[in-house]
């Protein structure tokens, strides 16, 4: 077994018909990896755009939970300071759940800028692959024109330079393009997003909220984190009872007089 372009076995001379057959395929496997990897070039930069924008929405995220968490505590800690003690432990819970908000699109955040420069990093890699496609085609014809006359090689080398200039056109064109589509695509999904307005109090956060989160405990070093940014303590103490009134003293009675 062997493969171009390191020629057949024993410096066996190809025929003209061998080499024109094995020229067709090396062309025809250079346009069939180069449409690949163009496409890959169109899917790295829709996904770089997608990653963009999506880092954008998890920051937007991760700002208003903390807003929400910063909020329900406040809610918390007032409940708290009037006594109502099961408002106090509802707010606190919402809190938690915002927390856990806040903290998973921190971590998305992190993940989607880990991902850009990853994704710049292989479409480099797509580039210098399209450039050995190129390579690779127009090393076969070195190797199998050098076995024809100068006729039959100029005829075949006309072939190859056609399909290497087209192989070698800037990909720029498509990248562009999957760009823009990447980008009218999110501007539809968002404006498809109703704007209904948000009650920063309430919002998202029920009974089964709570119910949901396996993980509520997490959310404790991120409400002190908050807390001590809004200057409250861990638990503010509710105010104690009011004490019931002492009763009016009772004047004490004359002594008897003295006989």
């Amino acid at each position: 077994m062997w493969n171009p372009p390191t020629g057949p076995p024993n410096d066996v001379p190809l025929r003209p018909a061998d080499v024109r057959r094995e020229i067709a395929q090396a062309i025809d496997a250079a346009r069939a990896r180069d449409r690949e990897l163009r496409a890959r070039a169109a899917a790295l930069a829709r996904r770089g755009i997608e990653a963009a924008g999506e880092v954008e929405d998890a920051t937007d995220a991760a700002a208003e939970a903390r807003d929400l968490a910063k909020r329900a505590l406040e809610r918390a800690e007032e409940s708290a300071r009037g006594g109502q003690r099961a408002d106090a432990a509802r707010w606190t819970g919402a809190a938690r759940v915002f927390a856990l908000r806040l903290r998973d699109a921190r971590a998305r955040v992190a993940a989607l800028e880990a991902e850009l420069p990853a994704i710049a990093a292989r479409r480099q890699g797509v580039d210098s692959a399209l450039a050995a496609n190129v390579a690779g085609l127009t090393q076969v014809a070195v190797a199998r024109l050098a076995s024809l006359s100068v006729r039959k090689a100029a005829k075949l080398q006309a072939s190859v330079d056609e399909a290497c200039a087209e192989l070698a056109a800037p990909v720029d064109g498509m990248v562009a393009a999957a760009e823009r589509d990447a980008r009218a695509a999110r501007e539809e999904a968002a404006a498809g997003v109703g704007a209904g307005a948000a009650d920063g109090e309430t919002e998202g956060v029920g009974v089964d909220d709570l119910e949901d989160e396996v993980d509520l405990d997490a959310a404790d070093p991120l409400l002190d984190e908050l807390r001590a940014e809004l200057g409250i303590d861990d638990a503010a103490p509710a105010p104690a009872p009011a004490s019931e009134p002492e009763p009016e003293s009772q004047p004490e009675s004359e002594p008897a007089g003295r006989r």
